[in-house]
């Protein structure tokens, strides 16, 4: 009698059993994409894509990400400022994307930020949907559900573009749960290794993406259920390039994060105005109605899972996978309420809510989530018609339509390049002209707003290693209009070592807390005597400006400029590598006399 053949072990993760390969059952297998399901992932797709192009746009927020990248291409390396190491972009990756993509087509990068922006979102968008289809596999027929509210909130469709790393991040997202849905016990090595490598580019995507990448694993690991060996080797995947780059940003920067998480204080808390900051989004859009449904979904469906992991149901989702990204919604929900929200209208909710909405983004058909479904699709219909006022949030107290506010200044509905924004913003009429002069003024010149945010020129000390130093208020189109060897001295910290480590003493305009005042600024920039008009003009005084002058020069401020101008040798960045944790600490008083007495005493 002939021997059945034996099947080839299907290779695992070390130290990880190879489980027998078995042909899987008709039912096991992922049901060929019914034309409705296929509908369900390509009509929502293209619907996002064409409300993204019409809003499409770039914020004086997504033009700061451009300056690094001219300084890249112009061989000065990734900073806003030539001679200073300081890293304004929030978005690791997508500013070296940006860099890359520019590169390579000679492009204006604002205009690829918005055109790459609208790509990868529509791609996440439908990568998600369709990795939300596979979770379902077992069902006959899928319903829409929670994509309804993508459709229908214009923050998502704003933030497909606007310069941001949004694009990028929901790219990431939708990939992350692409992988995640994809993974089962007894997977080849590559595909495991390759998914936890993706998981782990969280923190270089956002800094708070890293509840994702910690809750992604999380959920892989407990699919996996892999040795030691194994689970190593996925760690060893998910943080060998942020880890990598952790020690360049230590040592070439000397502090462990971007410089805007210190300038907005990342780390502080305000639960009164962050729930504010949730219900400024929750409530126009009409979304409060909606939760309850999409939160009895969600209960439905845990229930299902477990039911068919108690029946062994075939084609069954893993629960693990299907929790994954409630709890990554949840986390950064509550981190994002912790540190106040942000000043830009939604932006910083809107990943947590699309990753709250992944595992219901469509559902099994039953009779209870038709009706759920029929509910949404009535909401939809509403909340994009007429019915529901046009909302305007420029008037609440606790963020700011940008996009609004922008295409009125610009005159643009679409404004996607530098140009636009250098022509036409409304502050910078006088500082262009005022930026030109002083690039051919004879001798180094400073640029600086009194009071009424009128620009004035005053003389800088002899041997400045800048012609022009100008204050940005707005630092996106302030720094696409200075040249690249002018110096940007941020007003609000996103780019400036020293605003940035302003003690916050108070809350409040969101992320706007630190306003480098004009002592510091004629402290280091000014003659060593500046004219008393400029400084009635600046609403300082000789005696505010030589104490800030003293404190620049003392301790640990003093190290900290150092940390950041010092030319960047081996020892310099072993030294800013082994005091970027009590660098990243470090805060010093607003006012000159105290920053002085605690400094240099």
């Amino acid at each position: 009698m002939r021997t059945p053949a034996t099947p080839e072990a299907v290779p695992s993760l070390p130290g990880q059993r190879a489980s027998s390969a078995r042909p899987p059952a008709a039912a096991e297998r992922l049901r060929p994409v019914h034309w409705w399901h296929a509908a369900l992932v390509a009509v929502p797709t293209a619907a996002l894509f064409v409300l993204g192009y019409r809003r499409r746009w770039i914020c004086d927020d997504g033009l700061i990400y451009l300056r690094p990248v001219r300084q890249i291409l112009a061989g000065n390396g990734p900073v806003f400022n030539v001679g200073e190491r300081a890293e304004s972009s929030t978005g690791t990756l997508w500013q070296w994307l940006l860099a890359l993509a520019t590169w390579v087509t000679g492009e204006d990068p604002a205009f690829l930020a918005v055109g790459l922006g609208l790509l990868l979102s529509a791609a996440g968008f439908g990568l998600a949907l369709y990795a939300t289809c596979r979770l379902h596999r077992g069902a006959r027929l899928l319903l829409p559900a929670g994509v309804c509210v993508l459709l229908a909130v214009p923050p998502f469709w704003s933030y497909m573009t606007s310069g941001l790393e949004s694009g990028l991040g929901a790219f990431w997202t939708g990939l992350s749960w692409w992988l995640l849905t994809r993974t089962r016990r007894g997977q080849a090595a590559r595909p495991v290794y390759t998914a936890a490598f993706v998981f782990g580019l969280g923190p270089l995507v956002r800094p708070d993406l890293a509840v994702v990448t910690a809750c992604f694993l999380a959920a892989q690991w407990w699919v996996l259920r892999p040795a030691r060996r194994g689970t190593a080797a996925m760690l060893a995947s998910a943080g060998a390039l942020p880890l990598a780059y952790e020690v360049f940003r230590a040592g070439y920067y000397g502090i462990l994060v971007p410089l805007p998480a210190i300038a907005k204080e990342a780390s502080a808390s305000d639960w009164g105005r962050g729930a504010g900051y949730v219900q400024e989004t929750l409530g126009p859009y009409w979304l409060w109605p909606v939760v309850p449904v999409l939160g009895a979904l969600a209960v439905l469906l845990v229930r299902r899972t477990r039911r068919e992991r108690r029946d062994r149901a075939p084609g069954r989702a893993s629960l693990a996978v299907l929790l994954a990204p409630s709890a990554a919604g949840l986390l950064l929900s509550g981190y994002v309420i912790r540190v106040g929200g942000d000043y830009m209208h939604a932006r910083m909710i809107l990943p947590a809510l699309l990753l709250l909405l992944l595992p219901v983004l469509v559902v099994p058909a039953t009779r209870f989530t038709g009706v759920a479904s029929a509910l949404l699709l009535v909401w939809l219909c509403a909340a994009v018609s007429p019915l529901r006022t046009p909302f305007d949030v420029r008037g609440t107290p606790g963020s700011f339509n940008v996009r609004s506010s922008d295409v009125e200044a610009l005159g643009d509905h679409n404004p996607v390049r530098t140009a636009t924004w250098v022509a036409n913003w409304p502050a910078l009429p006088e500082g262009r002209g005022m930026l030109a002069e002083a690039v051919r003024a004879p001798g180094p010149t400073l640029l600086y707003f009194d009071a009424g945010r009128r620009l004035h020129a005053t003389p800088m000390r002899p041997g400045s290693r800048y012609h022009v130093v100008i204050v940005g208020r707005h630092l996106g189109v302030t720094g696409a209009a200075a040249p690249l060897g002018a110096y940007v001295n941020d007003a609000w910290g996103l780019a400036s070592p020293v605003g940035a480590h302003l003690a916050l003493e108070r809350w409040s305009w969101p992320g706007h807390e630190k306003f480098l005042r004009n002592h510091w600024v004629f402290a280091e920039w000014a003659a060593q005597h500046p004219p008393q008009r400029d400084l009635l003009r600046a609403g300082a005084s000789l005696e505010t400006v030589v104490a800030a002058r003293a404190a620049l020069g003392c301790g640990e401020l003093a190290e900290l400029r150092e940390s950041v101008r010092a030319p960047l040798t081996a020892e310099r960045f072993w030294r800013n590598l082994t005091g970027s944790y009590e660098r990243t600490q470090f805060r010093f008083a607003r006012w000159p006399a105290t920053a002085e007495s605690a400094l240099c005493d």
